[in-house]
Order: structure tokens, then sequence, then C-alpha cells
């Protein structure tokens, strides 16, 4: 059974097209000590701008600043520096680290740098815990009609900042992009940044759901299924799916949806299931996670998936409230709600039910 209690370093990956204001943003966190004890993972010292003043010691590729964070710029793809990173760190050649912040480039389809994580060596210590995508308040729409890569972000994202919110003509459209974006990803949840005051990375959701300690509302926020269901009930076994946004003429059929079933999942149905559907239909997984109730499992199972790679599943402390249910929050491109609901129950009518390998 896995265990508990994760002990991978947790990932805040950092996201935004170009012009968003996501470096800017990442300047004035690493001015506070709100990232002490954080890796920063950056594209270019010189892009990011970091004042020297702030610099306590340097080599090679790595940067330690007097708030208590550790900069370091990408060599070769993002595998080789987590490796590099992680080696410097057993060694003791870097201070400890207890997290690490991934900024990605502006053109950067998020998909395959959360694959990375999630492929091993590196899901071995680290684990994705939060994507945050800045979006401009005065071209974000205009963006999110023509670049793909920037309707990717946003549809993927735990935490939306909204950015260059002073400029001419950003009160106007801020209240269309948040509707936009509500219908993009309506799991997100969406900040303003102002010029004298941006929002830290200790304002935005963290929640560790691995962590025993960890309160139920936390977890709760973290799936966020509700914002996909649009408060309707559920009855029986079926799976019910709401406010989701499979066809839509901006969104190049992005859509988002959640799944919940009220009775025990077999795990074998499960995993057919999800097998199925990378198979087929990998490319199109945007984003997946959920708490599953599995037959024959007392505590609450979380699934995390990006595109063809799905987490090993992973067994939580305890359920976050009295009911006990399947939630899955599916963000997606072309596929529908109904259909990958019918691929499971086509799944479970051919094969029949097996004790789940995650129990004791």
């Amino acid at each position: 059974m896995p265990e508990t209690r994760d002990e991978r370093l947790p990932v805040m990956l950092l996201t935004g097209f170009l012009g968003s204001g996501k470096t800017t943003l990442l300047n004035a966190w690493l001015r506070t000590t709100d990232l002490a004890g954080a890796a920063v993972i950056v594209n270019e010292f010189g892009e990011v701008g970091i004042d020297h003043a702030l610099i306590a010691a340097s080599s090679d590729n790595t940067i330690e600043l007097s708030t208590g964070c550790l900069c370091c710029t990408v060599r070769g793809d993002l595998v080789d520096t987590l490796r590099e990173l992680t080696e410097k760190r057993a060694a003791g050649e870097v201070r400890e680290f207890d997290r690490v912040v991934i900024e990605t480039t502006g053109l950067a389809d998020p998909a395959p740098v959360i694959q990375a994580l999630m492929t091993m060596p590196v899901a071995t210590r680290y684990r994705l815990a939060q994507v945050v995508t800045t979006v401009d308040a005065v071209n974000g729409l205009d963006t999110l009609e023509r670049q793909p890569e920037a309707l990717k972000q946003a549809a993927v994202a735990d935490e939306v900042v909204i950015t260059k919110t002073d400029l001419p003509g950003a009160a106007e459209g801020r209240e269309a992009l948040a509707a936009r974006i509500a219908a993009l990803n309506p799991g997100a949840r969406l900040h303003v940044s102002q010029p004298d005051r941006m929002p830290l990375p200790s304002e935005l959701v963290q929640t560790d759901i691995y962590d025993p300690a960890t309160k139920s509302a936390d977890v709760l926020a973290w799936l966020n299924a509700e914002a996909y269901e649009g408060g309707h009930g559920h009855h029986g076994g079926h799976a019910h799916g709401h406010h989701h946004h499979d066809v839509n003429r901006h969104d190049a059929r992005i859509g988002s949806f959640c799944l919940t079933y009220a009775e025990p999942l077999e795990w074998e149905h499960v995993a057919a299931w999800l097998d199925s559907l990378v198979m087929a239909h990998g490319a199109d997984l945007l984003r997946v996670k959920g708490i599953l109730d599995i037959a024959g499992e007392s505590r609450p199972v979380v699934l995390q998936a990006v595109q063809h790679l799905f987490h090993p599943p992973a067994v939580l402390p305890a359920w976050p409230t009295a009911e006990r249910k399947s939630q899955i929050v599916f963000i997606t491109r072309g596929l529908s709600r109904d259909f990958v609901a019918e691929v499971l129950e086509t799944v479970s009518k051919r094969r029949p039910a097996s004790p789940p390998p995650l129990s004791n």
C-alpha cells in the first residue's frame, strides 16, 4: 500500500504566456522571504533581473539569495536540472530546500513539463503540488483566443493571477476575462495582482493533501469539484457531471467537467478505464485529478494525471468529509463528459471485479 505521508518535495509550476507578467510576479516573490527554503528554477537569470543586493552567494548556474531562496537556471532539460539540484543538495553543495518553483517559458505547453514531474526518476523525489498561471488583464482575452499554449496554461491552472490591472483598458476587460477563465476552467481560483500588491506564494492555496495534518477543507479546496458540478445532486452509482463546457467556439474544444460516483468503484475497472482513455485519447487529457472511493479500501485514493501519464495512486489518511464518494475532475480537449463516463460503464460490464491492489 502507498504511504500516507508523501516525503517527496512539492513543486509549484509558474506558467504564463509571453508578456503576461509572469517574470514580474516571480521577481516580486524573490524580493520577499516568502520563498525562503525554496529552490526556484528559472530560464535565465538575466530575464528575471535578480537584484544584486540580494545575492548572498553564487556558483556556476546557482545563486543563493539573502531572502533564503535558492535560484538556479535550467541546464539541458528540466529532468537534468532537477537531478543536478538533487545531487547538489545531497552533497551539501547548496543549501537545503523544502519545495521547488519552476518558471516555464512563455511559449511552453505546460503538459510536457507536468509530465516530466510524473516520470521516473523525478517522480520519486518530486511531485506536482500546484500550477499557477498569469494572464494579462489588457491582452488576456485576445491571447486566449489566438494562442493554443496560453489556452492550455489557463486550462490546467489551479490558480490564475490576473496581472497588469493598472494599465489603461484593464478595468473594462477584467470582468470579461474573469468570466472567460471561469468558463474555461471553473475550478481555478482567481487572484488580482496590483503593482503595489502582488499575491505571494503563501497566499495561493498550497495544499499538501498527503499530509495527515492537512485540514479536510483544504483537501476539498484542492479538488474543488463543486466548481465543476454547479451544485447539483447525485444519485445512486451513476455518474453526474455539471457546468461542463465541452464545445465552445472560443475554447478550441477545451472543456472541463466532474464525474461523481456515489457507490464504491472497483479498482480493476478504474485501472482499465484510465488505460483505455490514455491509449486512445491521451493527448486530449490535459489534466485529471480526483479522490476515489475504492471497494475494499477504507481510505480515499488520490488520482492525478496529465495526458499519457498517471501518477501511481496514493492513499490519504482519512476522508475529508463524512460522505464517501468518488469525484474526478477532467480537463480535456474534445472529450465529452458522457463519452468518458460511457467508457467506464463499458469497461465495468466487460471485466469482473477483483480485490484492489491498494488494500492491506
